[in-house]
């Protein structure tokens, strides 16, 4: 026991210090960075290059998403620039002037359609820029795009998490006598469900939390009157990505049935079917983005234009996701590899960099963006886009760096001198001998916490799948059931967990809230997750 407090000991610091003690992410991460350098070294007596060559493994991780985050900044500063976020908070206005609908149909849906083609916190990183151009404040730009961020996750990137992860249990399936293709087939479809039917209170968990935490009055009222419009908009996504999911695979289900929802919840929102009468307002808006002057009228053909480099990203990432196109095995296949840093064998690093969204499709669009606009944007203004963005980034580096670092320290630490186990697998196993026969009520839970430690769905399954899927079998229990609850675990995760909470932070100007951020976020994700088990303990 006294190994696993030593284990967990660095992630409980790095909540308390941002969480109660308001420390900026990369103080809080730095610290806890240094705090396992000396448990790792002291008690689990890891070689110092062993050490240091997972830190540099995690520095390099942490560039993949360096680049995707800086993509989207370089995006988002453009696009501000150029005029063109005025022109689409404009054409939201019009659509809806009502904040709680435009962070459903943004927030939820759009977001959901990005993380679909996309995934590696990208969606995010989209749609908080877009609330704040709508005179969303910042932090709460940040928490409703980290909400809706939960039920496409296991489905991102045309299904991408959901499939890495059935290749990492294939052995142990096929050894249990079952196919992976039939295994896959039954996870995907509990996942859906679990996550679906759980899912169907996010968009009014997102009404309430903005209603709460940021209106001018905490009104049950104003909560009320948005259930029959949140509850049309979430079935309009959920039924298409469930009914996807369960006969198609997991490939389509979130991309899909975000389109549908899209369509279908944008059209009620235009009819003003289900919208409430009268406009909700916060509390204190962005007033860098909002100002008091009426909205001015924005044309069909502005709209479009104003649109058009979302559609390009959207049209790339689809080219370049489906595997049928090709594109996707060509851009991936051409990579930098590093082998066997500070000479470990087991570190190899490789970063495709044309397949990762930061440069193709961000970077592309934004240098197009910045060709077609040249007449708006002179030199001085590209160098004052380009100077913003580096700052911005710069700002969250810090804490990428060290938060990636200390977990993959932490993932390599069962290669140790003092016959330990690594202290991922000791909190796990610790979980899994105390819970016994409850399992399945932490089973969600602990891909929450592999979600929270290491920024990912796929990352979080990968490391207590196995696991999972052991432990089912010892207590009798169904594989599939309890590897959907880690995949729902692991994509609720996304809510709270560091990685996307600075990422996302960062494109808002929301940098120091980080704590602010995740204590918000956890009464949702605690709510999901409990939803996702009341779920299977009713259903199998």
């Amino acid at each position: 026991m006294t190994y696993v407090i030593l284990a967990v000991l660095p992630f409980l610091t790095a909540l308390l210090l941002m969480v109660v003690f308001h420390f900026p992410s990369g103080r809080a991460l730095m610290i806890s960075l240094a705090m396992t350098v000396v448990l790792v070294l002291a008690v689990w007596r890891m070689d110092v290059q062993l050490v240091a060559g997972c830190f540099l493994y995690g520095a390099l991780k942490a560039l993949d998403l360096l680049l995707i985050v800086g993509g989207a900044i370089l995006l988002l500063n453009t696009l501000r620039t150029a005029g063109v976020m005025d022109i689409i908070s404009s054409g939201f206005h019009q659509i809806s002037p009502d904040p709680r609908i435009q962070a459903i149909i943004i927030g939820y849906l759009f977001g959901a359609f990005i993380e679909g083609a996309a995934g590696y916190g990208t969606p995010a990183a989209l749609a908080a820029p877009l609330l704040v151009g709508l005179g969303f404040p910042p932090v709460a730009a940040c928490i409703v795009a980290l909400i809706s961020n939960s039920t496409p996750v296991p489905f991102a990137a045309v299904g991408t998490p959901m499939m890495m992860n059935m290749t990492n249990l294939a052995t142990a399936v096929t050894e249990q006598g079952d196919t992976i293709e039939h295994f896959t087939s039954e996870v995907t479809h509990k996942t859906v469900f679990y996550l679906g039917l759980g899912g169907l209170v996010i968009p009014l968990v997102i009404v309430t939390v903005l209603v709460l935490f940021f209106g001018k009055e905490r009104r049950l009222k104003d909560i009320v009157e948005m259930i029959p419009f949140s509850l049309a908009a979430a079935l309009s996504f959920i039924v298409p990505y469930y009914l996807l999911g369960t006969y198609l695979g997991p490939e389509f289900a979130s991309i899909i049935g975000a389109v549908i929802g899209l369509i279908l919840t944008v059209g009620m929102a235009r009819m003003n079917f289900l919208v409430p009468k009268h406009v909700w307002e916060f509390a204190s808006p962005n007033r860098q983005t909002k100002s008091a002057e009426p909205v001015r009228h924005v044309t069909k053909g502005e709209m479009i234009r104003a649109w058009l480099p979302y559609a390009w990203i959207a049209g790339i990432l689809l080219l370049t996701r489906i595997p049928a196109f090709g594109l996707r095995q060509i851009l991936s296949g051409i990579a930098i590899h590093i082998r066997s840093i500070l000479g470990n064998d087991s570190l190899n690093y490789d970063l495709a960099l044309l397949y990762n969204p930061g440069l193709i499709p961000f970077l592309a669009v934004s240098v197009g963006m910045i060709i077609r606009s040249r007449k708006v944007l002179d030199q001085k203004a590209v160098a004052g886009i380009f100077s913003r963005t580096g700052k911005q980034l710069l700002a969250i580096a810090i804490a990428l760096v060290c938060g990636i670092g200390m977990v993959q320290i932490m993932l390599g630490s069962g290669d140790n001198h003092a016959g330990l186990e690594s202290m991922l697998t000791l909190i796990s196993t610790g979980l899994t001998s105390a819970t016994g026969r409850a399992f399945p009520l932490f089973s969600p839970l602990l891909g929450v916490f592999g979600a929270f430690v290491s920024g990912s769905c796929t990352v979080s399954g990968i490391l207590f799948g196995p696991l999972q899927f052991e432990t089912a079998g010892m207590l009798g229990l169904s594989r599939s059931s309890i590897i959907a609850l880690q995949m729902a675990g692991g994509a609720i995760g996304n809510m709270i967990c560091i990685q996307n909470v600075v990422a996302v932070s960062s494109t808002t100007n929301a940098v120091g809230e980080e704590g602010k951020i995740i204590s918000r976020n956890m009464i949702p994700c605690l709510l999901y997750s409990v939803l996702v088990f009341l779920i299977y303990s009713i259903a199998g």
